[in-house]
């Protein structure tokens, strides 16, 4: 029942837009009450965040299984591309189309930017633990790990800038790695006189 919710809403923010779509037209498509909508999601917002919640724990978890040895930022690298490449091929239902209205409703969407913020403040959390963890670093004296953390957030939304203007031509994926391969190489440019 869970994804056909998600199917029926994801089809109906495509065909109405994300503020034209009621709960009523979410439980109606699916032939359900919207009481049985509420037993799954407390908002039309929580269809589209549920999503990006797994991906930042894989992300996590991949990051986790990482060779010790690696450098934080190609670990960091690695981590977020496999699991954005495996969202956008597919993984955990997400078709091709449905990860394009996902990213641009995370990205764009007032209510859903604002309650996307508030819910990966814990994860962030979680993330700047391990990066700290990984370097051998208390992240409560050093601030690298945090500026990592917040690094991750930075690359995402640099990628999605790009990326919108080439969707139909480039992978979100793709986009991500250039993105995290040019901050690697370092981007102290010299600038002209």
């Amino acid at each position: 029942m869970r994804e056909e919710l998600v199917e029926a809403a994801f089809k109906l923010f495509v065909q109405k837009g994300f503020d034209n779509t009621t709960i009523n037209d979410i439980a109606n498509l699916v032939d359900v009450s919207p009481r049985t909508f509420f037993r799954y999601f407390s908002s039309k917002e929580d269809v589209v965040l549920d999503y990006q919640l797994v991906e930042y724990d894989e992300i996590i978890t991949a990051l986790e299984s990482r060779p010790a040895n690696e450098p934080i930022l190609l670990a960091m690298r690695k981590a977020s591309v496999n699991v954005t490449r495996s969202c956008e091929q597919g993984a955990y239902g997400i078709d091709p189309n449905r990860f394009k209205t996902l990213r641009d409703l995370i990205r764009n969407h007032p209510s859903i930017r604002a309650k996307n913020h508030e819910i990966l403040k814990a994860k962030k959390q979680l993330l700047t633990e391990l990066i700290a963890k990984k370097m051998g670093v208390d992240y409560l004296y050093d601030v690298r790990p945090t500026i990592l953390s917040t690094l991750l957030e930075y690359v995402y939304s640099a990628t999605y800038d790009i990326w919108k203007e080439h969707k139909d031509r480039a992978s979100f994926y793709d986009v991500l790695d250039e993105t995290f391969i040019l901050i690697e190489k370092g981007m102290n440019y010299p600038c002209e006189s």
